[in-house]
């Protein structure tokens, strides 16, 4: 069965009832549905016949099923097995990231605490040799019930045709671009990848945070620097890694509500960006 003609109120698996599409994407949707079984609201992945890695897809998310990280969303169900593949998972409320910076940067201590939990979940997921490739701003969500999740473990890769010589570099990468969004309210990375504003930047390299927004700790900045390759620091290498350094750094509790509160715009003054570390070879490619 083709994504075109699944309708609001098809039943996959007869129990999970499509109630609102989300959105279409390269040969899949993303669902709103119920779970009439358990009378709970899910996420479903359908995919169109024609999608050429649906195997692979339902692969991952069985995969991510077995993680155990709070802070990373269940998947519930995947099969390919009959007429229509589709992949279940957790429905989470909440605001994305990119959501947060809409109108100005999180304080910084908020920043690094709400990246250190990603970076934890993302260490977690590389323990149990899955990766997530494509981070960006939408897919760390703070939930309603004052949690973390990310968003896509394994599955997002597939889906966007995303591989990498190095997994964890690029998660690393990936940690470190949400880090400076959530610093500067810029992103640093591809312009499809987020509606922020882009970066500043110097020959294609990004101008350090505290360079963009004043109130940045030395030690914050330069771990972002580190993950991103701007200036000569040693690059951090694995996501664990940057859960370390984070530790070490002031870092203030996030609420117990949704909304983290945003700290006031102030640009700092215009500096030299420094030069770039070569990241060594990796392959990226949608």
């Amino acid at each position: 069965m083709s994504t075109s003609v699944i309708e609001p109120g098809t039943r996959l698996a007869g129990r999970y009832r499509l109630e609102e599409r989300i959105s279409d994407s390269g040969g899949s949707s993303l669902w709103k549905a119920i779970d009439e079984i358990l009378a709970r609201a899910v996420a479903v992945r359908t995919f169109d016949p024609e999608f050429p890695r649906i195997a692979e897809a339902v692969t991952s998310a069985r995969s991510a099923s077995r993680l155990t990280d709070p802070r990373l969303t269940q998947v519930f169900d995947a099969d390919d097995s009959g007429e229509s593949a589709y992949v279940v998972s957790e429905w989470v409320v909440g605001e994305t990231l990119e959501g947060m910076l809409g109108k100005a940067p999180l304080e910084p201590g908020r920043a690094a605490t709400l990246l250190y939990e990603a970076a934890e979940a993302i260490a977690a997921a590389h323990a149990a040799g899955l990766s997530h490739l494509c981070l960006t701003p939408r897919d760390l969500v703070w939930t309603t019930g004052g949690t973390v999740k990310i968003l896509g473990i394994a599955t997002d890769a597939v889906l966007t045709d995303r591989q990498a010589d190095d997994p964890a570099a690029e998660d690393v990468r990936g940690l470190g671009r949400m880090l400076y969004a959530a610093l500067t309210a810029h992103w640093p990375g591809d312009e499809d990848a987020s509606g922020l504003p882009a970066a500043p930047a110097a020959d294609g390299v990004p101008h350090a945070p505290r360079q963009v927004q004043a109130g940045i700790s030395h030690g914050v900045d330069a771990i972002v620097c580190r993950c991103l390759g701007i200036g000569a620091a040693e690059p951090l290498a694995t996501p664990a890694d940057l859960a370390k350094a984070l530790r070490g750094v002031p870092r203030t509790p996030l609420p117990l509500f949704a909304g983290l509160g945003n700290a006031s715009p102030r640009p700092a003054p215009a500096a030299p960006a420094a030069p770039r570390r070569s990241p060594g070879r990796r392959r990226s490619a949608r």
